[in-house]
C-alpha cells in the first residue's frame, strides 16, 4: 500500500482537497495531510472520517499573517521543523505538495533529507506572486521542479505558460517531461443535474451571473460597470451576484446599491438546489477573472447549459475549444463588455461539451490518476 503524505498550506481553504483525498481514500491508500494553519479557528477544517487505517490530518497552527509572509525561507524552515517532529518518515512512500512554492519547498528539503520522492502541484499564486516577485528565490525555486517526479498543472494553459516562462527557460529540457494536466473535479450534484437542453435566450431581458468571492482578482467591480455600459447601449441585461467577501465586497455592494434596477446581490448560497435555480434562470456565466487555478464554477456553469465569459491563459482557458463562450484578453471594461455583447449576438453557435465535461471533472476518474502518479513516483 503506498503511502502519501500531503502538503497543503491552504487545505482548509478549499473543499478541492477534501474532495481528492476522500476520493484517494476510497481506493484504500494511505495518506497523511499536514496543513500549517495562522489561526488556529480553522482546525478541523475539511475534517474526513477515513475509512483507511492510520491515516490521518495534522493541522499544526504555527504561522503568522505577518512575517511569514515575507520571509518564505524562515516560514519554509519553522515547517520543516514542525513537520519532522510529527512524521516518521521512513514509512512515508512519497510526498504530495500541493502548491510550488509554499508546500514543494518543505517537499524539496524532505527529498534532500530522507531521499522521498515527491509531486507538485503549480497554483495561480505560484506563477502570478512567487514567480513573478520573489526573483531571490527564483533558483531555490527551480530545484524544486528539478527534483520533482512529476508537476502537475489544474489549468491547461499553465503548460504554455511554465515551458514560455523566461526564468525557467535553463531547466525546460529537465521539467518538460514531467507537466501533466490533471484539472479539478466538480461535486457529484452538477454531474448528477447537468443540462443537455441547449438554452434559448429572451433579447428581450438577458440575465447574467457572477458566483464567487468579491476578491480584487474576480474583477467583479470591471465586470458591473460593464452591465451598466451595455444597459446604457439599450440593451436590457441584468447582473445576478452570488457569494460574497473578500476586499472588494463593500465595493460590489455599493455599485449594487446604486444601480438596483440592474443590479442583484443574492449573498451566500450553500444549497446546491436553489444555486442550480440561479443557474437555470441565467443566459449567461460571466467571471473575467485575472488569476484563477482553475475555477469550478465554470464547469459548474457550463453543466447547466450555460455559455460562459473566461479569461485568456487563465482557468479553464485551453481545456476546450473556443465554443464554450468567449474569454477576455485585456481586463478592461471595454473588453469584458464586447465579449458579453459578442456571446449575446452570436448565442445560438455556442456549444458546451457537456460528455466530456463529465469525462473530465469527475472525482472518481481524476482520484485514479493521481493514485497512478503516487505509485509511478513510488517506483521510480
Amino acid at each position: 500500500m503506498t503511502n502519501v503524505l500531503h502538503i497543503s498550506n491552504d487545505y482548509t481553504g478549499s473543499k478541492v482537497y477534501r474532495n481528492l483525498v476522500s476520493e484517494l481514500d476510497n481506493l484504500g491508500l494511505q495518506q497523511s495531510v499536514y496543513t500549517p494553519l495562522r489561526e488556529s479557528s480553522k482546525i478541523g477544517g475539511n475534517h474526513i472520517d477515513f475509512k483507511t487505517v492510520n491515516s490521518g490530518i495534522v493541522y499544526s497552527n504555527i504561522l503568522n499573517y505577518h512575517l511569514d509572509r515575507i520571509l518564505y525561507r524562515t516560514k519554509i524552515k519553522k515547517i520543516l521543523n514542525d513537520i519532522e517532529q510529527r512524521f516518521d518518515f521512513s514509512s512515508i512512500d512519497v510526498i504530495h505538495a500541493h502548491t510550488w512554492y509554499s508546500d514543494g519547498g518543505v517537499a524539496y528539503l524532505l527529498h534532500k533529507k530522507y531521499n522521498i520522492p515527491y509531486v507538485i502541484t503549480i497554483r495561480n499564486s505560484d506563477l502570478n506572486v512567487f514567480q513573478k516577485y520573489l526573483i531571490h528565490e527564483r533558483a531555490f525555486g527551480m530545484n524544486i521542479l528539478k527534483n520533482a517526479q512529476n508537476i502537475i498543472l489544474i489549468s491547461a494553459s499553465y503548460k504554455e505558460r511554465v515551458l514560455n516562462e523566461k526564468s525557467l527557460q535553463s531547466i525546460k529540457s529537465n521539467i518538460q517531461d514531467k507537466l501533466m494536466i490533471i484539472p479539478n473535479g466538480v461535486d457529484d450534484f452538477w454531474i448528477n443535474n447537468r443540462v443537455y437542453t441547449k438554452k434559448k435566450i429572451d433579447y428581450d431581458k438577458i440575465n447574467c451571473l457572477y458566483v464567487g468571492r468579491f476578491t480584487k482578482g474576480k474583477n467583479v467591480d470591471l465586470l458591473q460597470y460593464a452591465i451598466k455600459e451595455l444597459n446604457n447601449e439599450s440593451i436590457n441585461i441584468h447582473l445576478h451576484l452570488v457569494g460574497g467577501g473578500g476586499k472588494d465586497h463593500e465595493k460590489v455592494l455599493k455599485i449594487v446599491s446604486e444601480n438596483q434596477d440592474i443590479m442583484t446581490f443574492y449573498g451566500q448560497v450553500r444549497d446546491k438546489n436553489i444555486l442550480k435555480e440561479y443557474y437555470s434562470k441565467a443566459d449567461i456565466f460571466t467571471m473575467p477573472s485575472s488569476y484563477e487555478t482553475f475555477g469550478l464554477v465554470y464547469v459548474e456553469a457550463m453543466l447547466q447549459g450555460l455559455p460562459i465569459l473566461y479569461t485568456h491563459n487563465e482557468g479553464i482557458d485551453g481545456f476546450y475549444d473556443d465554443k464554450i463562450g468567449e474569454k477576455v484578453f485585456s481586463i478592461k471594461v471595454s473588453e469584458i463588455k464586447n465579449k458579453i455583447q459578442t456571446i449575446i449576438n452570436n448565442y445560438d453557435e455556442y456549444s458546451l461539451p457537456t460528455d466530456k465535461l463529465i469525462e473530465n471533472h469527475d472525482w472518481c476518474k481524476i482520484a485514479l490518476r493521481y493514485k497512478q502518479v503516487y505509485e509511478s513516483a513510488r517506483n521510480s
